[in-house]
């Protein structure tokens, strides 16, 4: 407790961050003037056992903002004039992992500038415009009863399992959406029966299988399960499965804290930024819910690798995904950063191998 406690004092504070052992070190600097629009994400009804992938949600645009990576390292100035005459950078960005988020375009003395942010501008050629990844989940109106998930890398399925699959047989495509009708061991080899004589083996997919509330969260909340083994997230109004996606978490030296606990903070964006591994700068991350000291669940428009371990610490999802899950999880509140209080308690979150 003292060391949420301490997490919640020291939020506020502007400047740099001291790097926790999570993934990233934070400043969160909410603005109302950059603070994206809310929009819900458009529920799908499946019943038991009949998953099909959703199109496309109707959304207003998948992420708040256009966001570049920044081949750095790079030189940013107060304006382009600044920058054609020699003048001195405001900030260089050092070599390592950098995304900003870009407000702005602009043509002087023949060179395309780009503001990324109130009087900073960096010029064109630094810039490669990234596509945020249109993968979501699935929301429920009738739980499932059977384990479900996606496949996590092109497959072909074997016709018995523990045999190779035929060379002509079709593709089951990454983020297809599959139910499991039968689980058999083959040796040390899990197999999943996903459709008629279509058997993949377990690392192939990421499931969910619809859980138990663990001991501690009490009946009728809130609550969302982590899977780090399937790399998936579930979401619980009680004992009902209403949400369910993949995420993708710590990588081996930087691995997701598990335990139980519950979301501190909200904020709609956030600078992410640190040296763990690597310097990483990551401008406007929507959609972060703080679970523990720097861990959080957020929004992620730098990859398209859901499934797989991809972060230092924290809990990826994919815009949609995250969009939706902010707008349900609690504590509610329309501010760009909302704390939890005893009268507006933060969602629990369960996070497990």
């Amino acid at each position: 407790m003292l060391g949420i406690i301490l997490f919640l004092w020291v939020l506020p504070m502007v400047g740099r961050c001291i790097p926790p052992d999570g993934d990233p070190a934070f400043c969160p600097r909410p603005s109302a003037t950059r603070t994206p629009s809310r929009a819900p994400v458009a529920n799908q009804v499946d019943p038991p056992g009949a998953f099909q992938s959703r199109a496309t949600a109707q959304v207003p645009s998948l992420v708040p903002y256009t966001y570049a990576f920044v081949k750095a390292p790079a030189s940013t100035y107060r304006s382009p004039e600044d920058a054609l005459s020699g003048g001195a950078p405001r900030r260089v960005f050092p070599a390592g992992y950098v995304w900003v988020s870009v407000h702005g375009r602009t043509e002087v003395g023949g060179k395309v500038f780009y503001r990324i942010n109130p009087d900073e501008y960096i010029e064109a050629s630094y810039l490669t415009f990234g596509a945020p990844s249109t993968f979501h989940g699935v929301a429920f109106a009738t739980p499932p009863t059977r384990p479900f998930g996606w496949i996590v890398q092109n497959t072909r399925p074997s016709e018995e399992p523990g045999k190779a699959p035929h060379p002509q047989a079709p593709v089951l495509e990454r983020y297809t959406m599959v139910t499991v009708e039968e689980i058999r061991h083959v040796g040390d080899q899990k197999w999943y029966r996903v459709g008629p004589d279509q058997w993949v083996k377990e690392q192939a997919v990421g499931l969910v299988f619809p859980a138990q509330r663990p001991a501690g969260i009490p009946p009728g909340v809130k609550w969302i399960e982590v899977n780090l083994y399937e790399q998936t997230l579930a979401a619980y109004e009680g004992d009902r499965l209403v949400y369910a996606t993949l995420i993708s978490s710590g990588r081996s030296r930087t691995p997701t804290v598990t335990g139980l606990f519950r979301i501190q903070v909200k904020v709609r964006t956030t600078l992410m930024d640190g040296d763990i591994f690597g310097y990483y700068y990551l401008e406007d991350v929507p959609w972060t819910m703080f679970f523990y000291q720097g861990y959080a669940l957020h929004g992620t428009y730098w990859h398209d690798r859901f499934g797989f371990p991809q972060s230092r610490g924290c809990v990826n999802l994919a815009p949609i995904d995250a969009r939706w899950l902010f707008e349900w999880a609690e504590p509610y509140g329309d501010n760009p950063l909302v704390r939890a209080t005893p009268d507006n308690p933060g969602t629990w979150v369960w996070v497990h191998r």
